[in-house]
């Protein structure tokens, strides 16, 4: 018995291997700090092929003629699939970013954490990340990531991407607009550290025997956690709106992706 395999399928499968892999790197989910280097190449592996089945490439794409051209072909794969990957990462800087400002005005910045793919984290930044997380997977986010990744291959078949017609300003917009997010959510404890603040100054200056920096702290801390579980109801629906919002933000920018 003799097996043939066609040198075309193998090739568009490595295409289609690399911007799954440099799709998935950039997510939290999939980093390889999380999950086993074996199973993230068996993940990939597993994905590819059944994209091949289920997008197939259509005829007519460009082959390559060298080996030069095959890694142009595969790098544009690869940066194709970092693009969309960084476009899904934001959405989980959001909710870091948020826990790390909040951190600043609890009064636990120094406490950090070094996380297998994270690295330093303070306790709220990974707080916020795992709500951010279960958040974004009971909004069915999982499953969106797959169908964009499937729609990538739909829009822009493997050979076609062009990294020069893309508009990347838009990228630091996006990332502005998720820090001013973050900035407006973490609103309520800033406030509250500005008036404990004051309340202390006046003290302060009624009772100059009362030490301000021995009290100052768990006022800090007492003050932000009681407003932390007045505020969880609320920044899990915030959290629910903006990941959905921007699952659909996420399907829109892959349906008008240039190709040309």
């Amino acid at each position: 018995m003799t097996f043939h395999i066609n040198p075309d399928w193998v090739y568009f499968y490595f295409l289609y291997y690399f911007r799954i892999l440099f799709f998935l790197l950039p997510l939290p989910l999939f980093t390889p700090g999380v999950i086993p280097l074996t199973v993230l190449a068996y993940l990939v592996f597993a994905l590819s092929w059944l994209f091949v089945q289920m997008v197939p490439p259509p005829h007519g794409l460009v082959m390559s003629t060298n080996l030069a051209h095959l890694g142009v072909l595969i790098f544009k794969e690869a940066l194709l699939g970092f693009i969309l990957g960084f476009f899904v990462r934001l959405i989980f800087t959001l909710f870091t970013v948020y826990g790390e400002i909040v951190t600043l005005h609890v009064g636990l910045g120094m406490t950090n954490m070094v996380l297998p793919g994270f690295g330093h984290m303070t306790v709220f930044g990974n707080l916020f990340r795992v709500i951010g997380t279960l958040i974004f997977l009971s909004a069915g986010g999982l499953e969106v990531l797959f169908y964009g990744l499937k729609l990538s291959f739909e829009v822009i078949p493997p050979t076609q991407f062009n990294p020069f017609v893309l508009d990347y300003k838009m990228f630091a917009l996006l990332l502005v607009k998720v820090f001013s997010i973050a900035l407006a959510m973490a609103l309520p404890f800033i406030a509250v550290y500005m008036l404990i603040n004051i309340v202390l100054a006046i003290t302060n200056r009624l009772v100059p025997n009362v030490n301000i920096f021995f009290v100052g702290y768990p006022v800090y801390m007492l003050a932000n956690f009681a407003l932390l579980v007045v505020l969880i109801p609320s920044i899990v629906y915030l959290g629910q709106r903006y990941v959905g919002d921007y699952l659909k933000m996420f399907i829109d920018f892959i349906r008008s992706f240039p190709t040309h």
